[in-house]
């Protein structure tokens, strides 16, 4: 129909046989976790910009928002910088494994993502994975590196749920619906 000499039956054998290899989970992690952070870039947005409804939807990329949201950013200049900073070497690595012409050096790629991140996040551990970096980044725009406030907060409530509660009621610990524990 298109008249440009392409091979249909080729090109579906080909996106037959992508479909069909198990995904790597690093790769999923990365794809997943810059979705979610663009999904926070735009809460952000919002509570940054008096109009955020007037941007577009869709109609700004992730390397538009990353600088809008520095442009925008309230706090210290630097901390915004080093946001920035993590947010573009993030969206760098999503297009590392996204595109298998640039597969090449996601190891350096990850590795400079890391040591960005650890700059907004001191309590970073040695091996951080997509989804602490996601979160040290949530844990930063919230003013709380690492996310030691929500980590206290998690310990307080299963502190409650499975310690204080349980004893509360003569349990040694609560039992599912069963009856088994």
């Amino acid at each position: 129909m298109a008249r440009v000499g392409y091979d249909s039956l080729e090109g579906i054998l080909r996106v037959t046989n992508a479909g069909e290899k198990e995904p790597d989970q690093f790769i999923v992690d990365v794809l997943t976790y810059h979705a979610a952070l663009e999904v926070e870039m735009d809460q952000l947005l919002a509570r940054l910009l008096p109009r955020a409804e007037c941007l577009r939807t869709g109609g700004i990329g992730f390397k538009q928002k990353i600088s809008i949201i520095n442009a925008a950013w309230p706090g210290l200049p630097g901390a915004g910088d080093l946001l920035a900073d993590v947010l573009s070497r993030f969206n760098d690595l999503r297009n590392a494994v996204a595109h298998a012409d640039q597969r090449r050096g996601i190891e350096a790629i990850f590795g400079g993502l890391v040591a960005a991140c650890a700059l907004i996040n001191p309590h970073q551990g040695a091996d951080p994975s997509p989804y602490d970096i996601a979160v040290s980044v949530c844990a930063f725009i919230g003013d709380d590196p690492g996310a030691q406030q929500v980590l206290r907060m998690v310990d307080k409530f299963d502190d409650v749920i499975n310690q204080r509660l349980p004893r509360s009621l003569g349990v040694s610990r609560l039992s599912d619906d069963n009856g088994c524990s």
